[in-house]
């Protein structure tokens, strides 16, 4: 990715001030419609391999492996994380994130780029979810089935690409920041460790958290492109974003 120069809005000529927020223009690729369709085409294959019998047999002994060694502990931080980034979590850190950068922050435009990124690279995955329509493990073929996850379909991780799309967001938001490396870092390995939890709670298979990595990526890439051609002449349009940026 190349980081585009930061954008400014203004208000009246005479009162022009810098805008607070930084994320009018989206890093973006040069490519930004060709390889997100990439990533997207080795996900599907991803997808459909790991349906095969053979295959997901061989995923299915690991979650049988792991449901035999399940401890008190683990249990409870594996369910804990399955509530955080779920949907009502999930819903519930976006409009947290929200408020936080529109109200408190005053930057109005960072609060739209940071939810949208976020939202827009987790619903992504519904894409591959609804296609491949891959059903989750058997619960009465696990030793100790610890979820009673209603929605079939397994691949790929919602909770997984949740995490990796905040990280990336927040990567984005602070990314002129010195230390800002060392949020991908501690953001990819809470994903990592959240897609471990999922194969040990027993609702996922190895492939589906794997393949979650680059699913949410795929859509970040796309919605860059498309953020960065449709969001700058609206919301420099908007009065009130731009009284509130320049206060």
């Amino acid at each position: 990715m190349t980081p585009q120069n930061d954008a400014r809005l203004s208000v009246e000529p005479a009162r022009e001030r810098p805008a607070r927020s930084r994320l009018l223009q989206l890093p973006e690729l040069r490519h930004w419609i060709a390889v997100p369709f990439a990533m997207s085409i080795v996900v599907f294959a991803l997808g459909l391999a790991a349906m095969t019998p053979a295959y997901q047999s061989s995923e299915l002994a690991i979650d049988q492996r792991l449901s035999t060694e399940h401890v008190a502990w683990l249990n409870a931080v594996s369910l804990a994380i399955e509530q955080i980034l779920g949907p009502r979590g999930a819903i519930a850190i976006l409009v947290l994130l929200l408020i936080g950068l529109w109200v408190v922050r005053r930057t109005p435009v960072d609060a739209i780029a940071v939810v949208g990124v976020t939202a827009f690279g987790w619903v992504f995955s519904l894409i591959f979810k609804y296609a491949i329509h891959r059903h989750r493990p058997d619960p009465g073929l696990l030793a100790d089935p610890l979820s009673p996850e209603m929605d079939p379909n397994s691949f790929p991780s919602g909770h997984v690409c949740f995490a990796v799309s905040l990280t990336i967001a927040l990567y984005f938001l602070l990314r002129h920041r010195r230390w800002s490396p060392w949020i991908l870092v501690a953001g990819f390995a809470v994903s990592a460790f959240a897609a471990w939890t999922r194969v040990y709670v027993g609702v996922h298979y190895p492939m589906d958290v794997l393949a979650s990595f680059p699913a949410s990526i795929a859509g970040i890439l796309l919605f860059s492109g498309i953020w960065n051609r449709l969001a700058p002449p609206v919301l420099g349009k908007l009065p009130f974003i731009a009284r509130l940026e320049s206060r």
